[in-house]
């Protein structure tokens, strides 16, 4: 969208054309949750997960506009996938411990296995974790309260912690209306409430629940572990979003394309922190929950540093920004700053920059891009197999933590529904091989993930 000499490239970049200079805003702070109020209605206590509570809406639209971390994301739930689940009945030593398995086909087990599609489920929770750090598992009673006739997944996106008058989790509220209205609750009947049975203690809080026959579902609550977060857990790679990384990845394709179209250099890059943003609003008094409102004066804000940058008037002069002391006041942070760059668009440089950032954004979603099967830039390198297999056999060994999350509720259902104590449902992976073992190049662990 252009206006007055501004070429907006994504909500966060605009391309002052007149100026030759871009600006570059911060990624508002959304992961700020200990902070946060929560959302009470006449019906529900509600805890909020991240900004406006729409923080695994604003994340997934964060996640399509950059290649990099949507398809690290889809890896890290595909490698936990491995083979597939299978039913399995389990053979064991003297030791009593697994030493093989074999597959089974028949029986009420395996009724169960078919109609409740426990692929679909696994790959579900495995995606939400993966993406989100928390899934959302739901146990359905049969209509004679003996045991668990269904098992459901609830995604992420649109599931959130409902707490009693102590702020404590006692709901999963289900309700694909939350974006409808930011920061509210969606009406009474657009949501699925279910109980929430203790983690700690499942077995036997779904026992008191079936003997009570007060709720036809529970859910069970699947989380990695996150320090210092009361209610939703944060994927580690997050940090990607606050270091400025991926504004940087996402602004490179918007950037290039921006200056190839109109045909620009650029002498100059301003970077405004959100925290100016959220000065200048104080200022106006509007409200931080106004997303309209705040939208709307972003943009007066920046045509106000494009008539500043542009207007011959303004030449030699100098700008007042605000500034804070951070570190016991030893280190300056600036709100906004400007940087003069030389214009090498021509060069391909923006392809080493992309390169480089895409391998940090790697690093920190612990995948090597290797394992993806490309490298991205023009500098690429490919790693022997041998190397590319070593690598990826230390990958499946770091997602067990994964594995033994999902695989955890099929073990309740086992102990619920009285299943034979040899059968259960794994997780074989992957072990990838030299062509002179075996000639697919790969064949199925019997170290298999089961519990």
């Amino acid at each position: 969208m252009s206006e007055d000499n501004i070429v907006w490239i994504g909500e966060q970049t605009a391309l002052l054309t007149k100026a030759q200079a871009l600006l570059v805003t911060e990624t508002p702070t959304l992961f700020d949750e200990k902070n946060l109020n929560i959302i009470e209605d006449n019906n529900y206590r509600v805890a909020p997960w991240g900004l406006h509570n729409l923080l695994p809406q604003t994340v997934m639209e964060m996640i399509e506009r950059v290649e990099i971390i949507g398809t690290n994301s889809d890896f890290n739930a595909r490698v936990c996938y491995g083979n597939g689940p299978k039913l399995a009945r389990l053979k064991r030593d003297e030791d009593g411990k697994i030493r093989d398995w074999a597959e089974v086909t028949e029986g009420k087990e395996y009724d169960w296995f078919l109609e409740n599609n426990v692929p679909q489920l696994t790959l579900e929770m495995l995606t939400d974790l993966s993406y989100f750090a928390n899934s959302f598992p739901l146990f359905i009673f049969d209509k004679d309260f003996k045991g668990i006739k269904r098992m459901l997944h609830r995604d992420a996106m649109f599931s959130r912690w409902g707490l009693d008058k102590n702020d404590q989790i006692k709901w999963m509220l289900y309700s694909a209306k939350w974006d409808k209205s930011p920061g509210s609750i969606p009406a009474k009947e657009d949501i699925e409430k279910s109980y929430v049975i203790d983690e700690y203690a499942a077995v036997r809080d779904i026992q008191t629940q079936l003997k009570a026959k007060a709720y036809k579902r529970v859910c069970m609550a699947l989380y990695l572990p996150c320090p210092g977060r009361p209610y939703y857990s944060y994927p580690n790679w997050y940090s990607v979003f606050r270091s400025g990384w991926y504004d940087q990845i996402k602004g490179i394709p918007e950037l290039k394309s921006a200056i190839m179209e109109h045909n620009l250099g650029i002498r100059h890059i301003i970077y405004v922190a959100d925290k100016y943003f959220q000065y200048r609003e104080v200022q106006e008094g509007i409200a931080q929950d106004d997303i309209a409102a705040r939208k709307v004066f972003k943009k007066k804000v920046v045509k106000e540093l494009n008539d500043w940058a542009c207007g011959a008037e303004n030449q030699g002069k100098a700008m007042t920004v605000l500034k804070e002391m951070t570190g016991n006041g030893n280190t300056e942070e600036k709100y906004i700053t400007v940087e003069t760059i030389q214009d090498t668009i021509k060069e391909g440089e923006f392809l080493t920059d992309y390169e480089t950032v895409a391998n940090i954004i790697s690093y920190a979603m612990g995948v090597h891009p290797s394992l993806i099967g490309a490298v991205p830039g023009k500098n690429s390198n490919s790693l022997s197999g041998s190397n590319i297999r070593e690598i990826y056999l230390m990958k499946q060994a770091q997602m067990r933590p994964f594995i033994d999350l999902v695989l955890r509720p099929f073990s309740i259902v086992k102990q619920i529904n009285g299943w034979d104590k040899d059968i259960a449902v794994v997780l074989p992976e992957y072990i990838f091989t030299t062509l002179d073992q075996n000639k697919s190049g790969k064949q199925e662990s019997t170290n298999t993930y089961a519990q």
